[in-house]
């Protein structure tokens, strides 16, 4: 039985480093429990945030499997391994927290801060079993409290944060069709980070919004992106501004594989 995990973070920047390299990072790997995890625990983040309050995101699967921002592993302690980076292309905090655990999505993974339900207090760095862990997860929300966006963000009924109009329109559709997907995972092609709209793990495809399309540098910088789309394979499809006019008919029509999860 895999145990659940609570990993916390005080800054936003740490998580959202966390969530694009898919890597958390400690200073000892010896820190309270942390040494007694195993590869394919569960695991959440948790940020703290406006005094006491914490917003969790995850849940994400431990592995021990490098990420391609990482050059080697100098030593490892259990699961957890120092990180040698390939450069610039790493997080933030890597030189504070260099002893990592590498995170992979899981399957009910949803790409936005949720609250937990719960009036106890859940402990960090410290194996949970089931059936705690189970309740845990399970009670799991979007919550209203939860931090803030950046300046002219509009926030989704999942509680993610998008840049336009546009994408708030298309999250609340994945959202009300009970479609999961990650809102701006990065990628790595090319030793290139690449930061998609969407992507539905589901059907493995990435959903690109072109909300300037007609903008010269916009065109530029989207011809570049989609080219690298081709070279590596990427199944991919585009949305623009003449689709949200019914998203019921574009995105079932651009997407088809949907239809075969019963979306129409």
């Amino acid at each position: 039985m895999k145990n659940l995990w609570i990993l916390q973070t005080n800054k936003q920047e740490f998580l959202d480093d966390c969530r694009d390299f898919q890597v958390y990072g400690v200073s000892d790997p010896k820190y309270k429990k942390l040494e007694h995890m195993v590869e394919g625990d569960i695991l959440l983040l948790r940020l703290k945030h406006d005094g006491n309050k914490y917003a969790y995101l995850g849940p994400f699967i431990a592995s021990t499997n490098k990420k391609t921002w990482v050059s080697s592993i100098n030593e490892r302690e259990g699961v957890w391994g120092n990180v040698v980076t390939l450069g610039d292309n790493s997080p933030r905090w890597i030189s504070q927290f260099p002893w990592c655990i590498f995170l992979n999505p899981a399957d009910n993974y949803i790409n936005a801060l949720r609250a937990l339900n719960l009036s106890r207090s859940v402990p960090a760095c410290e194996p949970i079993n089931s059936p705690e862990s189970d309740e845990i997860i399970s009670n799991l929300i979007q919550d209203e409290y939860l931090p803030s966006s950046k300046a002219n963000g509009y926030r989704t009924m999942r509680g993610v944060w998008v840049r336009s109009r546009g994408e708030h329109m298309i999250d609340n559709w994945f959202a009300e069709h009970g479609i999961v997907t990650y809102y701006e995972k990065a990628i790595y092609l090319d030793s290139i980070r690449i930061v998609p709209d969407w992507y539905i793990p589901s059907i493995k495809i990435y959903v690109e919004f072109l909300g300037l399309k007609g903008e010269p540098s916009y065109d530029n910088i989207w011809k570049r992106k989609e080219k690298t789309y081709n070279k590596h394979g990427v199944t991919y499809i585009t949305l623009d501004e003449h689709d949200l006019i019914d998203l019921d008919r574009s995105i079932p029509m651009k997407v088809p594989e949907l239809k075969l999860n019963g979306i129409q």
